[in-house]
């Protein structure tokens, strides 16, 4: 399988298990392209995390802040403020990174990640100029607003 279309797949099997299990509903996922334009633009709450080692790039997850809200909510079970959000987006973006680097690990790419990252903002321009790896999808979360986009750039050391 060509190195776009494992992250891909992987991503594309990860994305909706990590919302089932940690927000309790479906996300249905998008047609995705292994071979995504850069650089790509992102708005709203955006998670990033960096892979290194047989890896090396970024995995970004970008909530509108409506969608952003929404998730929040159901895993607080209630209102979610500013911190909250970021705390959500954080984690929701360590767990699909995980799940990436696991994959990749276990298809002999090993690799560690950094500590997550959160901004928030419009238009905000992501991309990696040594990236041979460009994959994105969109995701819709059932009963939410807007659509989860995650974008992975890499390139694979072989």
């Amino acid at each position: 399988m060509p190195d776009g279309e494992l992250v891909l797949s992987t991503i594309n099997r990860y994305v909706p298990e990590v919302i089932a299990t940690m927000v309790g509903i479906t996300a249905n996922q998008g047609a995705g392209t292994a071979d995504a334009a850069q650089p790509s633009h992102m708005s709203g709450v955006i998670g990033s995390i960096g892979l290194s080692g047989k890896v090396n790039g970024m995995v970004y997850t970008g909530f509108s802040t409506d969608l952003a809200k929404c998730v929040a909510e159901k895993i607080l079970g209630g209102s979610a403020g500013d911190q909250d959000v970021a705390d959500v987006v954080a984690e929701l973006t360590n767990m699909i990174t995980g799940n990436l680097k696991s994959q990749l690990c276990d298809s002999g790419f090993n690799c560690s990640l950094s500590i997550p990252s959160v901004v928030k903002g419009d238009d905000i321009e992501v991309s990696a100029n040594s990236a041979s790896i460009s994959v994105r999808n969109e995701y819709t979360l059932e009963g939410c607003p807007d659509t989860l986009v995650v974008q992975v750039f890499a390139a694979l050391e072989h």
